[in-house]
Parts: structure tokens; C-alpha cells; sequence
């Protein structure tokens, strides 16, 4: 039965295995889920991108007192209540957009009473009876996914190739530079509300930001991971045949490749050009 596709049991050797992946950043638990599941599920990436993991990073940061995206250290876990609000988010966002379930149907949550939402996440959302909730459970309990296929496909895993982890690092250099930019830009844009010369100097500081070091640095880095991404997914990318792994299989990179795609286009978006 459905309710028994999570918690089909896992061995112990797979259960350490499943732990030590909730312990990857939200974003690596989407990957990893995508990873295994890609020919089921990767027509929901874009709103696991998007919408899923926008919300329980929002949550998060709530959770945490983090004012600002740009410093915020991405999670890994929500508490029992967090769950609940992060649930709520979900449903409210696909009540205020009607769209989002006719295009993404099987990410749509099931509305449910509190009381009910409670006996779901003890029953069938935690996994692993850690009384918190990763991504990954999340993951697999909206598309009904076994945490034992999720396993079992991901076995030898752990080591995704250097090329891959090569544009990783390329992107994560970008958010460092962004990071930079970011925070400069906060302070200044503080320090102008003010009256006076020194809230005048912030001000033309401001208007001179994108001409700054700190912007070409994030220039910089986007055309290196531009390039890293491309290497990447020429390889082991959504299209590319993969390598095979210890096991005779595929070493499973569609999800990690879409998502560094992905996130390289956001980040172009914003900040690519003057």
C-alpha cells in the first residue's frame, strides 16, 4: 500500500546511509533525491527548485532570525513545528496560485487539519523517528517515493565526479562573491537613510556598487563557473550517457547537473552584466 512504500524498512547499513544524506544541505538532499529519481520525477524539478526549496529555506531562516538571504547558512533539518509551518506555507502557496497545480499536479500537497498533519509527519513523513524533518522525507513523502528504491539506487554514491564537483565549487565561489556584494550593499543602503554627509557618502557609494571590485568579482566567478558547469554537463550532464559506477550501474548525476544549471542561470539572472 501507499503507506507502506515509506516505511518499507530499511537495513541498517541503508538507514546510516539515509542519515548521513539528511545531513547534506537542503539543496544536496533535493539533489540526491533527483539523483535517484530522475526519469520519475524530473519533470517536478523546477518547482522542488523554485517553490519546495525556497519555502523550507524561508522557513528555516525565520526559524533561525536570519534577516537576509545572503546570510543566511543553508539547513539541513526543521523541528517538528517548523514542519507544520512549513507545510502550511506549501498549501497556501499553491491556494494563492492555481497554476502551480495543474503544472507541477504531483507536487500539489494534500490539505489537511492540523491534528491530521501531526499524525502524518509521526506516521509517514519521519523516516528515521528523529522527531524532525529533512528535505529528503519531505521529498519522498510528496511523491510517495520509497526511502528504499531512493537507497538503493544511490548505493556508491558517495563520490560524484570531479568534474561535477569541480562546477560545485565554481558556483559555490559565486554565492561567496555574491555574499560579499550583498553585505556591502545592506550596509550602505543603511547607512543612507540618514541625514548628513556621512549618509550622502553611502549614498553615492551606492550608486557606484556595480562599478566596485566587489560586483567584478562576482563577474569573475560566474564566467569560471560558466565555464565549469559547461565541462560538467557535457559529461554527466541531463543528456550525457553518465559513467559507470563500482556496482555495474550508472553513477546518477541528472539531478545535480539540472540543479547546478539551474542555480548558474538564477545567478546570471541577477547578477550577470552591469
Amino acid at each position: 500500500s501507499s503507506i507502506m512504500s515509506l516505511v518499507e524498512k530499511l537495513d541498517p547499513e541503508s538507514l546510516e546511509a539515509f542519515n548521513k544524506a539528511t545531513q547534506k544541505k537542503f539543496s544536496e538532499q533535493a539533489c540526491f533525491f533527483l539523483n535517484a529519481y530522475w526519469d520519475e520525477f524530473g519533470d517536478q524539478s523546477e518547482y522542488i527548485y523554485s517553490h519546495g526549496w525556497d519555502v523550507i529555506k524561508r522557513v528555516d531562516m525565520d526559524n533561525k532570525g536570519v534577516k537576509y538571504i545572503h546570510l543566511y547558512e543553508e539547513g539541513n533539518l526543521l523541528d517538528f513545528d517548523m514542519t507544520l509551518h512549513f507545510f502550511e506555507r506549501l498549501e497556501n502557496l499553491f491556494k494563492k496560485d492555481e497554476k502551480l497545480a495543474s503544472t507541477y499536479a504531483k507536487s500539489a500537497p494534500t490539505y489537511m487539519t492540523a491534528i491530521q498533519r501531526k499524525k502524518e509527519l509521526r506516521e509517514r513523513v519521519d523516516i528515521n523517528f528523529d522527531g524532525k524533518t529533512s528535505f529528503l522525507e519531505y521529498l519522498l513523502y510528496q511523491y510517495n517515493a520509497s526511502p528504499k528504491t531512493l537507497m538503493d539506487r544511490s548505493r556508491n554514491t558517495d563520490k560524484l565526479p570531479d568534474e561535477v564537483i569541480a562546477a560545485m565549487n565554481a558556483l559555490a565561489e559565486v554565492s561567496r562573491r555574491v555574499t560579499a556584494y550583498e553585505t556591502e550593499k545592506t550596509r550602505l543602503e543603511n547607512e543612507s537613510q540618514g541625514e548628513g554627509i556621512k549618509s550622502l557618502k553611502a549614498k553615492n557609494e551606492l550608486a557606484q556598487l556595480k562599478n566596485s571590485p566587489l560586483w567584478s568579482e562576482i563577474n569573475k566567478a560566474l564566467i569560471t563557473a560558466e565555464a565549469a558547469v559547461r565541462i560538467a554537463s557535457k559529461k554527466y550532464g541531463v543528456n550525457a550517457t553518465g559513467l559507470p559506477s563500482g556496482e555495474g550501474g550508472v553513477v546518477r548525476t541528472n539531478g545535480t547537473m539540472w540543479w547546478l544549471n539551474r542555480e548558474l542561470e538564477e545567478k546570471k539572472k541577477k547578477y550577470g552584466g552591469k
